[in-house]
């Protein structure tokens, strides 16, 4: 009886032995399927993503092209052992549906992301959640800035202040008639916007890049900057503003529909007019409609006897031609209706810039702080200057 105790003991304490030998067999078996199946889900890592707004104005249309010329770089293996594709959109949803590819294709090293719209916040939290590195170029989105490894444009909060400087160094004080070209809601306009008002409170400065100067608007003021009164009365009793959307054809539209508004209030603001246009392609609007037909002789006759300045932000070569007087019609019209034009540059090559940070940051050979900032500097562009610099071509 003993001895048959002894036996089933026995056999019991192999079985569990075996079943415990299987069950350890089994996790580590798992676990090696587990890792493999996690390999397998991580992103090739190749991938670079460029994703850039419309060419639907000048300065975008060749910061698009600059980006194309750069994503054919990288494809063509100059810039390491990566691939590279290139988005465009003209709104944020459509950048949204764009980042959703980019996630079902699980290939993304990461993102340049020009963002069109705040609407294309939802498309840069996607990448945020699945740990996609991006940077944010040109129109920063708010609400997402914190996390991406660079917010990179022109500083248009300086594009602003130029303008503020270069209409107050020609008269422009409180009293004064002042017409804005918008582009749209974003934070570019926006910014330039806020660069131009706080210039006039003494809040920025503007920083001649080209000329490493930096000027107030004590400096232009009579030692004195404008109290916020002021800055209200400029811009609310003779001030009119028009979002243009970047568009050359709308920025006609608005003219050619309230010029005669325009004038009438210049008439009581001391015959001045200033313009504080944002683009380029809005201020040459305004000189393709006065070296046509299509406003009427008498209204043009007005805009001929008062004085009128105007600011603009760019550097296209068809703007430089104006300012060198290489273009005949544009040229005539400029020194027909306006004492004074000048253009805010900064280079859109930086488009290839923004990039190259983001390969950099792959490559690890750039400290990257998360959230930062940096911007591209600007000077002014004018008939006094523009021999020594070469445009871009806008259209």
């Amino acid at each position: 009886m003993k001895r048959k105790l002894l036996a089933l003991v026995l056999v019991l304490c192999m079985a569990a032995g075996l079943c415990a030998c299987k069950g350890a067999k089994k996790n580590e078996g798992t676990e090696q399927m587990e890792e493999e199946s996690q390999e397998e889900a991580k992103p090739l890592g190749n991938q670079i993503y460029v994703m850039t707004a419309a060419p639907d104005h000048g300065w975008t249309g060749q910061g698009a092209a600059y980006a194309a010329a750069f994503v054919d770089e990288i494809n063509l293996g100059i810039h390491g052992d990566y691939a590279a594709t290139h988005y465009i959109a003209d709104n944020g949803e459509a950048q949204n549906e764009q980042v959703q590819e980019i996630l079902a294709n699980n290939d993304a090293a990461g993102v340049m992301f020009w963002g069109c719209d705040e609407s294309a916040k939802e498309g840069q939290q996607a990448l945020i959640d699945a740990g996609i590195p991006w940077i944010s170029y040109d129109r920063i989105v708010e609400g997402t800035m914190n996390q991406a490894i660079l917010n990179y444009s022109g500083d248009n909060w300086q594009s602003g202040a130029a303008a503020a400087y270069y209409l107050v160094t020609h008269g422009m004080d409180p009293e004064s008639t002042l017409v804005q070209f918008s582009g749209d809601a974003s934070t570019v306009s926006q910014r330039r916007t806020e660069g131009f008002r706080k210039f006039l409170l003494g809040q920025e400065h503007y920083y001649d890049a080209e000329g490493d100067k930096t000027y107030t608007i004590e400096d232009v003021n009579q030692g004195k900057a404008w109290t916020q009164e002021e800055v209200d009365k400029l811009c609310t009793e003779n001030y009119f503003e028009y979002n243009c959307e970047w568009s050359n054809e709308k920025a006609k539209g608005y003219i050619e529909s309230n010029l005669s508004s325009w004038i009438e209030a210049s008439k009581s603001t001391d015959n001045t007019m200033f313009v504080f246009s944002m683009d380029d392609e809005m201020s040459l609007a305004f000189l393709e409609l006065l070296s046509g037909d299509a406003i009427d002789e008498d209204v043009k006759g007005e805009l001929e006897a008062l004085t009128v300045y105007m600011s603009a932000v760019g550097g296209m070569e068809e703007m430089y031609a104006v300012l060198r007087g290489d273009d005949e019609e544009l040229s005539a019209a400029a020194n027909t209706y306006f004492e004074g034009l000048m253009s805010v540059y900064y280079n859109p090559v930086m488009t290839q810039t923004a990039i190259r940070k983001l390969l950099d940051y792959l490559d690890g050979t750039w400290d990257y702080v998360l959230g930062a900032e940096d911007y591209e500097p600007v000077f002014i562009v004018d008939s006094g200057n523009v021999n020594q610099y070469e445009g871009f071509l806008g259209r």
